[in-house]
């Protein structure tokens, strides 16, 4: 069933795109978002793969277009275009894979070159929570690292399904406030004037989604 509505004036499009080192799981997290399945085994790594779905956020329907990139360093060239593509950026680390963790901060610096801007709304993903007897990156690391780049800070496990469609919903959120706050900033230069009713766009959302906190022991979780 189509959210509500879908294809009236209102209905959005956003385009996401899922970051991280290879073998970090952004395949199987978005699979998981898309299909709410779990794939792992036998799965090969492409070098991009785009996926839709509608999802409702705040009781406003939006058609999500997830572009879901390849890790590997041989296809970093292509990086610049996934970029571009974006408008949100999921940055994905393991768990259990501690170079993927430091790689973070690279492919947030990149997305910003390439943007050319000082913010772009991005969301820290600690995936594979499930497997926290591996455990190679902390939590506070993870929060800490997270409040570095400006990012909400979300454990998921895509193979339990814990958080996924938290982090996506985290992600449209942001994504609609820096939109709202790109319309103002023109309409304060009189750029896009008489293009609609400018007190729809000046609502900035503040409710805060579900937390759940618990100790660094490994348990998953997620702090914003």
């Amino acid at each position: 069933m189509a959210p509500p509505n879908a294809g009236k004036p209102g209905h959005r499009e956003q385009k996401l795109v899922v970051v991280g080192g290879g073998g970090v799981g952004k395949s199987a997290l978005t699979i998981r978002f898309v299909t709410s399945q779990f794939y792992d085994q036998g799965y090969n790594p492409t070098i991009e793969d785009s996926y839709k779905r509608q999802f409702v956020v705040d009781d406003e329907a939006v058609t999500l277009e997830i572009l879901d990139t390849a890790g590997q360093e041989e296809f970093a060239a292509m990086a610049d275009q996934w970029y571009t593509f974006g408008a949100g950026f999921l940055l994905v680390y393991s768990i259990t894979d501690r170079p993927t963790f430091e790689s973070l901060p690279n492919f947030h610096r990149e997305i910003l070159r390439v943007k050319d801007k000082d913010y772009v709304p991005c969301v820290a993903v600690s995936n594979k929570c499930d497997l926290s007897r591996l455990r190679a990156v902390g939590q506070l690391e993870g929060r800490e690292m997270a409040r570095s780049l400006s990012a909400p800070f979300i454990e998921c496990s895509a193979a339990d399904g814990v958080n996924v469609e938290v982090a996506f919903r985290e992600l449209v959120k942001l994504v609609r406030k820096d939109q709202r706050r790109e319309l103002l900033m023109n309409r304060s230069l009189g750029i896009g004037v008489g293009m609609g009713d400018p007190t729809d766009e000046i609502q900035m959302q503040t409710s805060h989604t579900e937390k759940r906190h618990r100790d660094d022991n490994g348990s998953c979780c997620v702090v914003m």
